[in-house]
């Protein structure tokens, strides 16, 4: 895999060309021997039409991930372009304007991607995207989701409350793997919209918490950490999140497994400004899984 220790980026904006330029600085995030994904909600894909496009087709190889679950990508011509630009990968967007959608190397096994009708329901806002996938002889299924904005940061048993539309899609989606994934390698990814480390009587994820036998948010720590290291600066706060099931506990605790927020807006010459600009206001979030061999 590539090491990257100096990122170029040309990009054309109308007439203009523009550059990022780092020395000494690599954004990989995949190793060879990791099953590596990440989670990135692409603010209103693609924010300036092809130079976001352009961008994208040089930032993700550096990354050098499995998969990427994307939010918000909004538009099918665009990502389209995107994924045609991207030599030894693949895409699949579901539909409309806020779409989920998957991106990932060809070399990836996926036996299949498909929008999860059985939680095609208000409260979820969007229709979560599941990916089956083979890595090391085993299925790992993603489901990939984007759960409510906004809200006035308590929970009103009402049904147009946002945390309370959060708190039923957390109850929503814990029931669908109980009932059709159990006892399989479940990651949950996602913009999920609201915080890990809320008080117990405001935290919209309590049943996955309090769960912790079999559900771990393994950005967990990253929520309780500096806030320098959050998902969504611009608030701040940590609304990007990855949870595994307990098949998938000994994955993480395997040296070479981690997880981190991405700080990509350290590549680029004008910093948080040019990256919120072209590409989101969330920074992606990746996990890095060694399987035991």
């Amino acid at each position: 895999m590539i090491i990257a220790t100096l990122l170029l980026l040309v990009l054309n904006s109308c007439a203009e060309n523009k550059k990022i330029i780092t020395s000494g600085n690599s954004i990989q995030f995949g190793t060879e021997s990791t099953l590596d994904v990440i989670t990135w909600n692409i603010e209103n894909f693609p924010k300036q039409n092809g130079s976001t496009v352009n961008y994208l087709a040089e930032l993700i190889p550096l990354l050098d991930v499995d998969i990427i679950a994307m939010q918000e990508i909004g538009d099918d011509d665009y990502f389209n372009q995107l994924v045609g630009q991207l030599n030894g990968w693949r895409g699949f967007r579901a539909g409309g304007s806020w779409g989920l959608a998957y991106i990932y190397k060809s070399e990836v096994i996926i036996n299949r991607i498909e929008e999860i009708q059985a939680l095609d329901n208000y409260n979820l806002t969007r229709t979560p995207l599941l990916m089956e996938l083979e890595w090391g002889g085993e299925n790992v299924y993603i489901i990939n989701n984007h759960y409510k904005c906004c809200g006035n940061g308590t929970i009103e048993i009402e049904y147009d409350d946002e945390e309370y539309r959060r708190l039923q899609s957390s109850i929503l989606t814990k029931t669908y793997i109980e009932s059709n994934l159990d006892s399989q390698k479940v990651i949950l990814v996602g913009d999920l919209n609201d915080e890990l480390n809320d008080e117990e009587s405001i935290n919209v994820f309590q049943n996955f918490i309090i769960d912790s036998t079999n559900y771990k948010f393994v950005d967990m720590e990253i929520a309780y950490s500096s806030s320098s290291n959050w998902s969504y600066p611009s608030w701040p706060s940590h609304l990007d999140h990855i949870l595994i099931t307990n098949e998938l506990f000994n994955e993480f605790e395997n040296e070479g497994s981690s997880v981190q927020t991405i700080r990509l807006e350290e590549y680029f010459d004008n910093g948080w400004s040019e990256y919120e600009n072209y590409i989101s206001d969330h920074r992606p979030v990746g996990l890095r899984l060694k399987f035991s061999q």
